[in-house]
C-alpha cells in the first residue's frame, strides 16, 4: 500500500516510513513548482477505495491558493522594484557618481545617459558603463551661475 503524504499517496512506488521521512524532509526546501507537482501526483495516485480526507484536501487547496497569491505578490514587488530603480537611475542624469565598473576598475564622472537592461539600469558615465548597484557615491553638480 502506498505511503501517504498529507493523507494522500504521493506515488505507487512510495512505501515505508523511511521514504515518508525523506519526502517530508524534501518538502521543507520545495519551491512552488515542486509543491504543485506533488499536489497533482497526490490527486493522480490516490486510492479510490480510500480517498483523501476532505479536510486535508481543503488544507492543501488553501495552501496552493496561498502559494499562488504569494507568487503574484512577489512578481508585483519585483516589477515595482524595477520601476523604482528606473526612476532612481533617471534621477541621476547630470549627477556626478563614483562606483566600480564591470572590470572592477573605479568609475567616476557625470551620468550622461541611462540604458535599461533585464538586469537593471546601466548608467553611461563618460562613455563607460556602470550598473546601478555598483554606484557607491552620488554628488549633485552645481550649475554655473548665469553670466550677465
Amino acid at each position: 500500500m502506498p505511503t501517504p503524504i498529507g493523507g494522500v499517496a504521493a506515488s505507487p512506488q512510495a512505501a515505508g516510513a523511511n521514504q515518508a521521512d525523506s519526502a517530508m524532509n524534501a518538502l521543507t526546501g520545495m519551491g512552488s513548482d515542486g509543491f504543485m507537482k506533488l499536489l497533482v501526483a497526490q490527486l493522480q495516485y490516490q486510492n479510490p477505495l480510500e480517498p483523501a480526507d476532505p479536510g486535508e484536501m481543503m488544507v492543501q487547496t488553501s495552501q496552493l491558493a496561498q502559494l499562488d497569491a504569494s507568487q503574484q505578490l512577489a512578481s508585483l514587488q519585483r516589477r515595482d522594484l524595477g520601476l523604482q530603480h528606473a526612476l532612481l537611475a533617471t534621477g541621476m542624469l547630470g549627477a556626478e557618481v563614483t562606483g566600480t565598473g564591470a572590470d572592477d576598475t573605479p568609475v567616476e564622472g557625470v551620468v550622461d545617459g541611462v540604458r535599461y537592461t533585464t538586469d537593471g539600469p546601466v548608467l553611461d558615465v563618460g562613455g563607460r558603463e556602470l550598473s546601478l548597484d555598483s554606484v557607491t557615491e552620488v554628488r549633485r553638480t552645481q550649475p554655473e551661475p548665469p553670466t550677465a
